[in-house]
């Protein structure tokens, strides 16, 4: 007899004699049933589903898609933003799925180009190692020079899928830099190592997946990019942590101009190398070089006069003629040096390079081009400040840069250049009160079918939420301090196992130590010290450990039982009122921006973090948000965003 939807979810199901300690929940099977209906339907092609913490969404969307897409012969995208999604359904989810449906298919997660080491770069970083008497021998995240054997050579000789991550480097690392993957620098078909190209192989190996699994910033990356459609083809859409999807529109349609890039770009030393094939092919290389240095020296005026006129994070809302003009010279500057390759440029493009060792040279010189020509418009773009507000443009440290603010069309765009047959985007928050219209409003997307499903826990017993008034506003002398004294009290009335989650890193870093100074009879784990899929495992592993994180821990966190009774949220997540991209904002809406955009953001955020502390009918605790706005800001009604439950007022004094 053919297993039906409703045979997985009753309570005598299959996934509750397959799963130890698995609980019927009605709520996830109204949910499978509506997905398979939806995707039944011929008239339908968007659906966005709500579906609170612990409903078991993924499973519920992922049954019955993916029986369909075998029955059918289709192909799924499973899109996330979170890393820890992603490892979840790989090592977890999606096994166990092909345990439970007793159906084989093949699944894996795709990464973006700068996960993989390049074979290429990987070469030239040994060599210049060898000639300097200098290896690298790593320990845990640390890279140090020493006398040692070059373990990463053997790496890159043994390694099957040149994924970074087996290195256990840390994500800001400078060697992740410089021997990744990147677009930039790419040789193409003349790179000597392309047979084994680890970002060709992925691509490769994906063409035969079932189930793709890949995070938002790859997809809109590939399609913003230029590049075409989405590297895998497929014809099912999954986009799940879908209230995150503007976020992610926004960080790959980006635009940024490093004062580091720039200066790498235009080194001697970067330039030197293509000496041989330049001196070869008759280009005057004392112009070039003069030329070369006439645009270094006007790339380092642009970027010292920009720290004087800009401030460190302040919105640039208007044009500035002078730094107009600087960056004007820079890019007359490095059309001048470019001038002096054109020839070459248009020789490699006519295939007029067949010597294999040329063909690679120009190769890269073309690609070197062709950064070039990237970073001067970066450079031109982000201070021409064109777009102001639709775009947010200011310079960070030593970085100039500009984001879109509202990201519909982005999105709307870059979905429908696509066409899936069938697009699901679900998540725990995506509406407000039932109420889509924010969510909508900021991706542009018009769902057939809308659903939202009722949380299967009873917040009222298991769940309270004290809200403390701490009497200090954020920007007041002292107010680091005092959250460090509150979280500290209540980590220790609590004998930990709380997730503590801060919306700075100065924040963070003043608790942390505070935690610290002192011995507890828990251990303390904080955000930084390890990479995010180890950190969570100790704190599942050890039941009386704090977490002590950022925003990026709002999402995908899931620690039921006793090693999680308590959340403290430090305030409203709120965009900080001089954050740029929020006085674009402003700028673009005037006085009706908080309403509509900001309080929506807020209150979905501030669900996600709360939602994290009940994954189960008998999960238990406490909710802390240490912001008595919560309850004096009556008209924002946060309280009504939230689950249901007992709320308690405590004030510092």
């Amino acid at each position: 007899m053919k297993t039906t939807i409703s045979d997985f979810f009753a309570p005598n199901g299959a996934l509750r004699r397959r799963f130890k300690g698995y609980e019927h929940r009605p709520q996830q099977g109204e949910l499978a049933a509506a997905i398979q209906a939806f995707l039944f339907s011929s008239e339908e092609s968007v659906m966005a589903a709500e579906a609170p913490p612990g409903v078991g969404k993924t499973f519920a969307v992922l049954i019955p898609a993916i029986s369909l897409a075998i029955e059918q012969e289709k192909r799924i995208l499973f899109l996330t933003a979170s890393i820890t999604l992603q490892e979840q359904l790989i090592d977890k989810d999606l096994p166990k799925l092909k345990s439970v449906l007793g159906k084989d298919f093949a699944f894996g997660l795709l990464k973006g180009r700068s996960n993989y080491v390049c074979l290429r770069r990987a070469s030239v970083l040994q060599m210049s190692s060898a000639a300097n008497q200098a290896s690298f021998s790593f320990e845990g995240n640390a890279v140090t020079e020493t006398g040692a054997p070059v373990d990463f050579a053997q790496w890159t000789q043994e390694t099957q899928t040149g994924d970074l991550t087996e290195l256990s480097l840390s994500s800001s690392h400078p060697l992740s830099y410089q021997i990744s993957a990147g677009r930039s620098g790419c040789m193409g078909m003349a790179c000597p190592f392309r047979w084994r190209c680890f970002v060709t192989k992925s691509y490769r190996e994906a063409q035969d997946w079932q189930v793709i699994v890949a995070n938002y910033h790859l997809f809109f990356s590939h399609i913003l990019g230029g590049h075409g459609s989405f590297p895998v083809p497929y014809d099912w859409l999954v986009c799940d942590e879908a209230h995150r999807i503007p976020e992610a529109a926004r960080s790959a349609a980006r635009v940024e101009a490093d004062a580091r890039d720039g200066e790498a770009l235009l080194r001697p030393r970067a330039i030197s190398g293509f000496e041989p094939l330049l001196t070869g092919e008759l280009v005057d290389m004392p112009l070039f070089k003069e030329r070369a240095e006439a645009c270094r020296a006007s790339r380092a005026a642009l970027f010292d006069f920009a720290e004087t006129r800009f401030n460190s994070g302040e919105s640039i809302t208007e044009r500035d003629d002078e730094a107009l003009r600087r960056a004007r010279e820079f890019s007359d500057c490095l059309e001048n040096m470019q001038i002096s390759l054109r020839i070459l440029d248009e020789k490699y493009r006519a295939g007029g390079f067949e010597n294999a060792t040329n063909l690679g040279e120009a190769t890269a010189l073309v690609n070197w081009l062709g950064e070039l020509s990237e970073y001067k418009k970066a450079v031109m773009w982000c201070l021409s400040v064109e777009k102001f507000p639709l775009w947010g443009y200011w310079r960070a440290h030593d970085t100039l840069s500009s984001a879109p603010v509202v990201c519909a069309d982005i999105i709307k765009d870059a979905m429908s250049s696509e066409e899936p047959e069938k697009t699901i985007l679900i998540s725990a928050t995506l509406s407000l009160s039932g109420d889509f219209s924010y969510w909508m409003r900021e991706t542009g997307m018009q769902p057939d079918r809308k659903l939202v499903v009722n949380s299967p826990f009873d917040y009222e017993r298991q769940m309270e939420l004290v809200v403390v008034e701490v009497g200090l506003s954020v920007g007041a002398a002292g107010y680091d301090d005092r959250i460090a004294k509150v979280i500290e009290r209540m980590c220790d009335e609590n004998k930990g196992r709380s997730l503590v989650l801060l919306s700075s890193n100065r924040l963070l870093n003043a608790v942390a130590a505070r935690m610290r100074k002192s011995a507890r009879d828990y251990e303390i784990l904080v955000q930084g010290d390890l990479p995010q899929k180890e950190l969570l495992r100790k704190f599942r592993d050890i039941e009386s450990s704090i977490l002590i994180g950022s925003v990026s821990f709002r999402d995908g966190v899931d620690i039921p039982g006793e090693a999680l009774t308590q959340v403290i949220i430090d305030r409203i997540p709120f965009a900080h009122p001089s954050d740029p991209l929020n006085q674009a904002r402003d700028a673009l809406e005037g006085r009706n921006a908080f309403m509509t955009a900001s309080l929506p953001s807020a209150k979905i955020f501030l669900r996600q973090a709360v939602g994290r502390l009940i994954r189960s009918s008998k999960d238990h605790g406490r909710v802390a948000i240490l912001d008595g706005r919560v309850l004096t800001k009556e008209a924002w009604d946060i309280p009504g965003s939230l689950p249901k439950c007992k709320i308690k007022r405590l004030t510092v004094k």
